[in-house]
Order: structure tokens, then C-alpha cells, then sequence
């Protein structure tokens, strides 16, 4: 709407132009205006023009249906009973960040550990081992994805097989040791062999 300086409108054919193409584009004649991909505001962008004279317009540009959730970190490297608060970023189809509230879940096939479903924060089980895209954050019928690595705990115990070993005079016996944490699980060693010299 064009108006001379004291008020009155004044009939005049604007030409149409965007001022940061990033906010979209725009029929010069028409003023057709078409958002464009990355979500934003854009002040005073849309410009319409006759001789000198200019009006401006402010575009805000929303970000698209949801249509991904990237969680993080991914993947995450816990010791047993180790914690981890996960987070879940949102973004549409053209990769503008869209806000959600995630509900937290374990993969009941999956498992190893258990998760706060509001906060994000997990706790690794007692049996170490990859847990492949256990973690899941979702948002309607979006769902993102995360690994968890839980890791074996201190050496607890060392197994010497086979026992007892039963041999003839002079026999021959190769044993082995298997070292576990509190938990069960099969810690990597090197043992060190020796005999009780009191035994023989």
C-alpha cells in the first residue's frame, strides 16, 4: 500500500524483490512470495518498490514436519553400572533443528541396561557387550537410534581348568585360566604360572 506524506493512499505497481534469497524467492510482478529451505527469521527482506521509494517485510520461516532424530552420543562406551544422559535433536527434511520432547526406550530385544523414559539418562547392565541401537528416542512416529558398548569390570576371579587334572607319573597337563569381573563376565589375561612350593 503506497501513501503520499500525509496519509492518502496513492495507487501505484509495485515491483516485488527478496532481499536474502535464503529466506526464499518472489514473483516480481505478482508478489507471490515462496519460503525457502532453511528455517529462520528475515527481517525486512521482502521489498517492494516504485521509483525511489521502498516498503519492507519480515518473513519468518518455521521448520517442516519432523522427519529425523540423531541421538547422542552414538555410540556410547560405558563400564558396568556406568551412566550416560543421552540427547535427541529433532530436524525436518531440510535439516532445520525441530523441537521435541523424546520418550526414552530400551530395545526389549536389545537390552543391556535401563533408561529414564523423561530424562535420557541410561545405566548399564551387568553383562558387558555392543548393544546395537539399544537406546531410542521418539517423537510421534519418528524414532532415532543409539549403540551402547558396555564395557567388562575389574578382574574378580580366575578359573584354572581343568581341575582337578589327574595324571600318571611323569604325564604332561596344559591348563587354563579364565579371568571374569564380579559379574560373570570373561576378562583378557596373561596369567602368570607357578607352583605352591609347598605342595610341590
Amino acid at each position: 500500500v503506497g501513501k503520499d506524506a500525509n496519509g492518502n493512499i496513492v495507487q501505484f505497481t509495485p515491483t516485488w524483490s527478496v532481499l536474502n534469497a535464503t529466506a526464499g524467492s518472489i514473483n516480481s510482478g505478482t508478489g507471490v512470495f515462496t519460503a525457502g529451505t532453511v528455517s529462520g527469521p528475515y527481517p525486512n527482506t521482502v521489498q517492494a518498490t516504485s521509483g525511489g521509494i521502498s516498503g519492507f517485510a519480515t518473513v519468518n520461516v518455521a521448520a517442516g514436519a519432523l522427519a529425523t532424530i540423531t541421538v547422542s552420543p552414538n555410540p556410547s562406551n560405558l563400564a558396568i553400572g556406568g551412566t550416560q544422559t543421552f540427547t535427541a535433536v529433532g530436524k525436518d527434511a531440510n535439516g532445520n533443528i525441530v523441537g521435541i520432547v523424546p520418550a526414552w526406550t530400551i530395545d526389549p530385544l536389545v537390552g543391556g541396561g535401563t533408561i529414564n523414559l523423561n530424562t535420557g539418562v541410561f545405566t548399564a547392565g551387568a553383562v558387558a557387550g555392543a548393544y546395537n541401537n539399544t537406546v531410542r528416542a521418539t517423537s510421534g512416529a519418528i524414532v532415532g537410534k543409539a549403540t551402547v558398548n558396555v564395557g567388562v569390570g575389574a578382574l574378580f576371579s580366575i578359573t584354572v581348568s581343568p581341575n582337578p587334572s589327574n595324571l600318571a607319573t611323569g604325564g604332561t597337563q596344559t591348563f587354563t585360566a579364565v579371568g571374569k569381573d564380579a559379574n560373570g563376565n570373561i576378562v583378557g589375561i596373561v596369567p602368570a604360572w607357578s607352583i605352591d612350593p609347598l605342595v610341590g
